[in-house]
């Protein structure tokens, strides 16, 4: 059995590393915070953009053949963009999307595809560099401080890959946000846009509806297609983000919650080795003692 010095000496280190750990969870869940706050602010925009979109294909108005449309007959050439964090010390939350993102690269590798990555984060650059697998692209996650303008960027180089015909079909590989304390990794295809876009909200279809253009329904698409991939993948990285916070929470909670019961634990110990110390101790005076007379 350890001596007290040394059980007091883990002890102190333990009780480190719980304000480590606790401190930690405090940052994560500040910036979890502050990234929810932008992500409801932008999710009621997302959802009015795709409503004008679904309504207006509904109508029959994406028969002006836009670009962004486009369907190949024989897709051969695929892109993942896969978005993880930089860093680790969140659980799960990375290793979840890059399983994610391997059983969708199998799945259309299945289908005879040839599938590139786009890689976002440190943890899985290092990850696909460890298992030699090549890589269309990769950069660092910006997570919480991800901008809109990063994101019209992004979404203006997967077009142009798209529009001419580098890639035939562009799939998205992110944590999805279902509820404040639910997510999961998920994947669809951005490219090309589907008139059956799946939308989260509960509305009558205006399909039957009479539009009046201004300008014309071209120029409108042209406008509002472009914008829907930039709002899509800034929801896409801040949902990503929110999740990464939230395991990092959870992670680093479940952590100062160890720490805690490991100092108690210490602490029993620590007691019955200073008690057994103490007994033995009277136990050679009395014996001592005995011994005189």
């Amino acid at each position: 059995m350890a001596n007290q010095r040394d059980i007091k000496r883990r002890i102190k280190s333990v009780g480190n590393t719980k304000k480590i750990t606790s401190t930690m969870e405090m940052v994560a869940t500040s910036k979890m915070k502050k990234v929810q706050d932008r992500l409801n602010q932008s999710k009621p925009y997302e959802i009015k953009v795709n409503e004008i979109i679904k309504n207006l294909t509904a109508a029959g108005f994406s028969s002006f053949q836009h670009p962004l449309f486009r369907e190949v007959a024989q897709p051969n050439r695929c892109l993942i963009l896969q978005i993880t964090g930089n860093r680790g010390l969140c659980g799960s939350y990375n290793t979840r999307v890059l399983d994610k993102t391997l059983e969708l690269k199998e799945q259309l590798e299945a289908e005879g595809k040839e599938v590139l990555l786009y890689v976002i984060g440190k943890k899985a650059i290092s990850f696909y560099n460890f298992i030699k697998l090549q890589m269309f692209r990769s950069v660092q996650n910006s997570e919480e401080k991800f901008s809109f303008e990063e994101a019209a960027r992004l979404g203006e180089e997967l077009s142009r890959i798209f529009i001419n015909g580098e890639i035939h079909e562009v799939y998205v590989s992110y944590t999805k946000v279902f509820s404040s304390a639910n997510q999961k990794p998920e994947a669809f295809k951005l490219l090309p846009i589907s008139p059956e876009m799946e939308i989260d909200y509960n509305a009558v279809s205006s399909a039957d509806m009479d539009y009046i253009f201004e300008p014309n329904p071209v120029e409108i698409f042209s406008y509002i297609l472009p914008l829907y991939l930039k709002v899509r993948l800034y929801t896409c990285f801040l949902e990503s983000s929110y999740s990464e916070q939230f395991a990092r929470r959870v992670a680093m909670k479940n952590a100062t919650d160890a720490a805690s019961d490991m100092i108690k634990e210490l602490t029993v110990t620590y007691n019955r080795v200073r008690q057994d110390k103490i007994t033995t101790e009277i136990s050679e005076i009395v014996g001592g003692a005995a011994a005189l007379e």
